[in-house]
């Protein structure tokens, strides 16, 4: 191999992991910004249930729908949190280390057990499986929430027709 071979293939070995970081920058810095972005939702959305708490307890006669539009206000809360701590897991990822779950040490991200307290660590890929898994039952039960809910409005319904006078 000459000279100028070598030079070529240093070169493009360079270029290459140059594109690898600049791709991972890209990356972090588009996660970040969502981060920030899903913390503004997340301080609106508590604001927002102040509001509407505050607004509901003025008006006595709204009383009756605050559950619903706390429910609400609470599941979207809860996703944003969700949102938040994955796109922090992928930004940990990227800069190549995670956090331990028992002591908050940072160890790397192929490690299996951490170094400051000895917990067996979970790979990244398994947390997203879990989480999704959780995601999944989550929905299951609002889903049955909401079926009970109208299930509710339907006897609640049938009983004021009952009382009625014919």
């Amino acid at each position: 191999m000459n000279l100028f071979s070598k030079v070529k293939k240093g070169m493009l070995d360079s270029t290459k992991t140059l594109k690898e970081i600049s791709s991972d920058v890209t990356e972090m810095t588009r996660l970040k910004v969502a981060l920030v972005k899903e913390k503004e939702q997340l301080e609106e959305a508590y604001y927002n249930l102040g509001k509407v708490l505050f607004v509901a307890y003025g008006e006595e006669e709204s009383l009756d729908v605050l559950p619903n539009l706390v429910q609400t206000a609470l599941k979207e809360m809860q996703q944003s949190n969700m949102k938040i701590k994955e796109y922090e897991l992928r930004i940990e990822a990227l800069k190549g280390i995670i956090k331990c779950f028992q002591c908050g040490f940072e160890v790397e991200d192929d490690a299996k057990f951490c170094s400051n307290c000895g917990n067996k660590l979970t790979p990244i890929e398994d947390m997203r499986s879990e989480q999704s898994a959780e995601d999944d039952v989550q929905k299951e039960t609002s889903e049955s929430l909401e079926v009970e809910e109208e299930v509710e409005k339907v006897e609640e319904a049938e009983e004021v027709e009952s009382v009625k006078p014919e």
